[in-house]
């Protein structure tokens, strides 16, 4: 009978921590874009080569836009993560990140060669920010081949959650 109750104690645990996350998660992607038939934002952002990339460049593509700022901690930590994932991905799958800062050329560019960042680094404008209304970082945005947003979060992700999420975005 005490296993019995141990196991229901566990079970309703587990229910109120799954609970509290996703009413957490909801309440932290309430103000982003919805999800849905609606074309994702286009912009037209610099590299740090100096190059002119648009979203509409890659129409076709499973895109994943990862919003970060060089002074979020949580952006320290997924570096390794992104990494990952932009040597993972397939031909129909794209990482592009927009740094939020990216009025300081000198510091995003110090961020990537401090942290080995290998993959697509965007100097975002408040132009962008405002468009994807970016208020936490790191944000996340799904974007199938379509060009519709399909799915959004905030915080720290993992390399496994972000792959398992494009795979959805197709």
């Amino acid at each position: 009978r005490s296993r019995g109750r141990q196991l229901l104690r566990f079970g309703m645990q587990v229910l109120i921590a799954l609970s509290v996350f996703l009413a957490v998660s909801h309440w932290q992607t309430r103000r982003l874009l919805p999800a849905g038939d609606a074309p994702a934002p286009d912009f037209a952002l610099t590299d740090l080569e100096g190059n002119t990339v648009r979203l509409s460049d890659f129409a076709g593509k499973t895109v994943l836009l990862h919003f970060w700022a060089t002074w979020c901690g949580v952006c320290r930590h997924e570096v390794g993560a992104l990494n990952d994932l932009a040597s993972s991905l397939g031909d129909d799958q794209v990482l592009l990140t927009v740094a939020a800062d990216g009025d300081n050329v000198a510091g995003v560019r110090r961020f990537v060669e401090e942290r080995g960042a290998r993959y697509p680094v965007l100097l975002g404008n408040d132009g962008v920010i405002d468009a994807y209304r970016i208020n936490v970082f790191p944000t996340n945005y799904f974007i199938d081949p379509k060009g519709r947003i399909t799915a959004s979060t905030v915080g720290m992700s993992t390399r496994w959650s972000l792959k398992t999420r494009m795979s959805c975005a197709k």
